[in-house]
């Protein structure tokens, strides 16, 4: 039996961020990019990312603290150890999300799609999402020499989103 640790993620997924010590013993704040913030503890091991450099990391221990998260680091119960990995990205391996149905897609499938609208016009390409009360927005990269702001599109699906095809990384807005 072969045993092999993998010490980088494979296909690197961003899902939260490290932020400042927390207490004496070794606690570590973290902020989650999750859809449901509680839901970064299912996508695990993490992997931190700081100035090119990985380092895979255990959880031991984890709660709610000011709207965020604290984590305890397995073998880690020092301030000063932790807090090198101040300001360090968490990714994880995408392998590690459920499988979705046919047809259903994470956000960060959708980045880099090409926008099309109804007339067959090119309007930009998906450089980010954004979650606001009532639907999501999709944050394109503006390719017209016209106007130099991105462009903002509601994420409404079969009202203005009409197709989204994440094999040939292109979406059908209805949109002028």
């Amino acid at each position: 039996m072969i045993n092999i640790s993998i010490n980088i993620p494979v296909k690197p997924l961003l899902i939260g961020k490290v932020g400042k010590s927390y207490g004496i013993l070794g606690w570590i704040n973290i902020f989650s990019f999750t859809e449901e913030q509680e839901k970064i503890f299912n996508y695990l091991p993490w992997f931190f990312l700081k100035e090119k450099k990985w380092t895979k990391i255990q959880i031991n221990n984890w709660k709610n603290h000011k709207n965020n998260f604290v984590v305890q680091i397995k073998n880690i119960s020092d301030r000063s150890i932790v807090r090198k990995f101040t300001n360090s990205d968490i990714i994880i391996s995408k392998y590690t999300l459920p499988v979705l149905q046919k047809n259903d897609y994470y956000w960060n499938d959708i980045i880099d799609c090409k926008v099309f609208n109804l007339d067959q016009i090119y309007l930009g390409t998906v450089i980010n999402l954004m979650r606001i009360k009532n639907n999501d927005i999709l944050i394109l990269k503006n390719e017209s020499k016209k106007f130099k702001k991105n462009i903002l599109i509601p994420f409404i699906e079969n009202h203005i989103i009409k197709n989204v095809n994440i094999k040939n990384k292109f979406i059908l807005v209805q949109w002028k």
